[in-house]
């Protein structure tokens, strides 16, 4: 009979190691991110302020970055579909 603790650490260890799996999957897509907005094709130039205001989606294996402008425009037919 198997103690219930050493399952326990045995679960946590495997979530622990599928969760840096994952991140590190998700880390190498971000590698490969686009160079330019998803909705409007605006070129994205690496500074301090853009990588603060851009934001970054990762579904599945597929990246999308988007400009603050399209960022907002997004949100606010997410919150008119969730309202409607």
């Amino acid at each position: 009979m198997k103690k219930i603790r050493k399952v326990n650490t045995q679960k946590r260890k495997k979530k622990r190691k599928d969760a840096q799996k994952r991140l590190a999957q998700q880390t190498s897509l971000m590698m490969k991110h686009p160079t330019e907005c998803c909705m409007c094709d605006l070129h994205f130039k690496r500074t301090p302020q853009t990588i603060k205001t851009w934001k970054v989606t990762i579904v599945e294996e597929r990246v999308r970055l988007t400009c603050p402008t399209c960022w907002g425009v997004f949100v606010e037919a997410l919150e008119k579909n969730e309202d409607g």
